[in-house]
């Protein structure tokens, strides 16, 4: 019986760490989940190019990153920084001239309204006899919250739309600047990860 007790531990040891590590795993893989989308021109066209350049003022339509910059200055060096981030990791840079495909991009919040019944229909059930009972919706609730929308646009030499990427999500609180610039580098790598497309 001594020598049972001893074993009994060593046992459950290796259960419990792969039954915590499936947990750990889990839960990393439900927050790294960002939702992204993407619509491009033709396939053929697209591919990983070397030099990128922020798209001309005189070229852009509205709304412009000029505007966005003076609406959300600090989101858009992010962003930016981002961007320059992902295509250098890629092997492409940002030259003055001559460049092979334009890259802009651009940043919205929604507010989203949702109204619910506060109370739904349910069902009573007595001791002696059974009997059905129902509640209707006496009132509804109204929700608010804020939805932004990150794009990511890349044009010819024309300045033509060849392909454009979407992430689309609620608006988190950041504790500190460099949190959300994290956040902001997670959401332009995971639009980005689908250029080119497969």
């Amino acid at each position: 019986m001594f020598t049972l007790s001893l074993f009994k531990p060593q046992r459950s040891v290796p259960s419990l760490s792969l039954v915590l590590l499936g947990l750990v795993v889990a839960s990393l893989s439900g927050c790294s989940s960002i939702p992204v989308s993407q619509d491009y021109q033709a396939k053929s066209v697209l591919k990983n190019y070397a030099t990128y350049q922020w798209l001309p003022v005189e070229m852009q339509t509205a709304p412009t990153t000029a505007s966005l910059k003076k609406a959300h200055p600090f989101i858009t060096q992010r962003f930016e920084k981002a961007i320059q981030e992902n295509l250098l990791n890629r092997g492409a840079i940002f030259v003055r001239q001559a460049p092979e495909a334009y890259v802009t991009y651009h940043y919205s919040v929604t507010q989203i309204q949702t109204v619910a019944p506060s109370s739904t229909i349910g069902f009573g059930w007595h001791t002696r006899s059974i009997g059905l009972g129902t509640r209707f919706p006496m009132d509804y609730t109204t929700e608010v919250y804020e939805e932004a929308k990150w794009r990511i646009d890349i044009l010819n030499t024309v300045g033509e739309l060849i392909w454009r990427g979407e992430s689309v999500k609620s608006v988190d609180n950041y504790a500190s600047p460099q949190e959300a610039e994290k956040n902001t580098q997670a959401v332009v790598d995971a639009i980005l990860s689908q250029y080119p497309p497969k």
